[in-house]
């Protein structure tokens, strides 16, 4: 078996009991990161299978046509891609918070 079955065999694993929906995408996200990262796989090839991972998860639920679109679009327009991308900053503490946070609040005040 390759990366990508091994890795989908244990991400059911710790999916079992996990409802694929909107309320859940992030768990499903951080479980096949989880996944992905014991692999032998680094940098942008991991945040592909990370992605495909999830993508499959989707395709494969057994969830209305219209809750799987909304996780397909959030998928396809790059935001579980961003999502993974912000997560391994913050591992790797190349995110600064309180600047975040900052320039979410001078963002927020302009309204």
């Amino acid at each position: 078996m390759g990366d990508f079955d091994n890795c989908m065999k244990e991400l059911k694993t710790k999916l079992v009991g996990v409802e694929v929906s909107v309320e859940n995408f992030m768990v499903i996200v951080r479980f096949a990161m989880e996944v992905v990262e014991v692999t032998q796989l680094k940098g942008s090839v991991q945040k592909e299978l990370a992605v495909r991972l999830v993508r499959t998860v989707v395709v494969e639920a057994p969830i209305s046509d219209n809750k799987e679109k909304l996780l397909l679009d959030m998928i396809d327009q790059g935001v579980l891609g961003n999502t993974v991308d912000l997560v391994v900053d913050a591992s790797r503490g190349k995110l600064d918070v309180n600047t975040v946070i900052k320039v979410a609040t001078g963002c927020c005040a302009l309204l």
